[in-house]
């Protein structure tokens, strides 16, 4: 996302003209909706995937002034709304069951409470969620651009998000992990070093010197939810880990090899925070992350990886989640790709595994039409008396995307 204050510059923007033109000193807008058609089926009553129609719109307003000291000063305002699946609102989401047998579910308020993990808002156990219609603030910052670094200060990603690198993929909101939206509604891949969302924080980035670039962001209170992350979801018979004083940090490289023709990308990114949640068995959370990007003719591979500590002080917690994806892409504007995402929570004792391969086609700069096949399964906990039982769900399906921008 490019750099972007408060919550004014969003107004201010919406009251600019419309479709100016680009450049310093005058207010632009990117207009983007995508319609998503899908006839996946619910393989369980424990995960039920999507309606047949979702939806996303973004309305993002931005601004870029430049002084004659080469400083230049750029504003960024968004919205989105979003139709997902209904019981996994901004990823989060409850699933299953969490059984007395899961150390994690007795431990907490005696067994009456299942904790949420922190670093995709996903649970097992408590009321399943029931939210398909939700507008949210994406962006609403400035930031200040200079040849020592950007500062960016106000509602916006933090620099380990920024700075990460990741897997290509197919379409444009539709993904086998970390998707903006989820016909299966059973993805529970994301390997996204990104605890915070958009909510209130102060970043530096750092010029980049021979392909290297350093950045680091801090976050008062992890409580701001975006249209793709919740970071204090929460519902109904859970805890969360309400995380404050999060830092996060992250060392990125690019490089260009001409002769080759390659284009070399990696990252490796890190974050740690405080849990304010007043309970015992949530403490310090800390997470590593690392991404590499390889583009070469036309293809573009990728993968990204990242090991969380679920801020969960109580025993063995961690979460960990891969996310590998192929992509040719043709100089007449089809792209060909598949996606594969896993994923590991030893919190919920919830295990997963998502692929997608699809085709998209550029049809000019206003339209782009998408089609694939989705499919996710999950090792998903249940009630079995004294022992821990479980059932294996997927969901699977053909679906068809339609993005429109200005």
């Amino acid at each position: 996302m490019r750099p972007t204050i408060t919550l004014a510059a969003l107004f201010i923007g919406v009251g600019a003209p419309a479709f100016a033109q680009e450049g310093d000193g005058e207010w632009t807008t990117k207009v983007q909706a995508t319609l998503v058609a899908n006839g996946v089926e619910s393989d369980s009553a424990v995960a039920t995937a999507a309606d047949v129609l979702m939806g996303s719109a973004l309305l993002e307003v931005s601004r870029s002034d430049t002084f004659d000291n080469g400083l230049t000063l750029e504003w960024l305002g968004a919205v989105r709304y979003d139709r997902d699946a209904r019981t996994r609102p901004a990823f989060s989401g409850a699933l299953g069951t969490c059984a007395p047998v899961n150390p994690a579910c007795a431990s907490l308020a005696g067994g009456t409470l299942s904790p949420v993990s922190p670093a995709t808002g996903l649970a097992v156990g408590g009321a399943p969620f029931d939210e398909k219609n939700f507008v949210a603030v994406e962006a609403a910052s400035v930031s200040l651009s200079s040849p020592w670094g950007d500062a960016v200060l106000g509602y916006d990603v933090g620099a380990a998000a920024r700075l990460d690198a990741r897997a290509p993929t197919v379409l444009t909101r539709v993904s086998a992990f970390s998707p903006g939206l989820d016909p299966t509604g059973m993805v529970v891949t994301r390997a996204r070093n990104d605890v915070t969302g958009a909510s209130p924080k102060a970043t530096y980035l750092s010029p980049r010197w021979l392909g290297l670039r350093l950045g680091v962001s801090y976050t008062p209170e992890a409580n701001h939810r975006t249209a793709d992350f919740d970071p204090e979801a929460s519902g109904p018979g859970l805890a969360s880990a309400d995380l404050e004083n999060v830092w996060e940090g992250g060392v990125s490289f690019a490089r260009q090899f001409a002769e080759q023709g390659l284009r070399v990308r990696a990252a490796v990114t890190y974050s740690s925070a405080d849990s304010a949640a007043g309970r015992p068995e949530f403490g310090g959370y800390e997470a590593w992350g690392a991404g590499l990007e390889l583009e070469h003719d036309g293809w573009t591979g990728g993968v990204r990886w990242l090991t969380s500590s679920n801020a969960w002080a109580a025993g063995s917690g961690d979460y960990d989640a891969w996310e590998i994806g192929l992509v040719k892409k043709t100089e007449d504007g089809w792209r060909f790709g598949a996606e594969v995402g896993w994923s590991e929570d030893k919190l919920s004792r919830l295990e997963g595994t998502s692929w997608l391969i699809g085709v998209s086609r550029e049809i000019s700069h206003n339209l782009e039409v998408g089609v694939g096949w989705a499919s996710s399964g999950a090792d998903i906990p249940i009630p079995a008396g004294l022992s821990p039982g479980h059932t294996n769900a997927s969901n699977d399906g053909l679906l068809v995307e339609f993005t429109v921008r200005n």
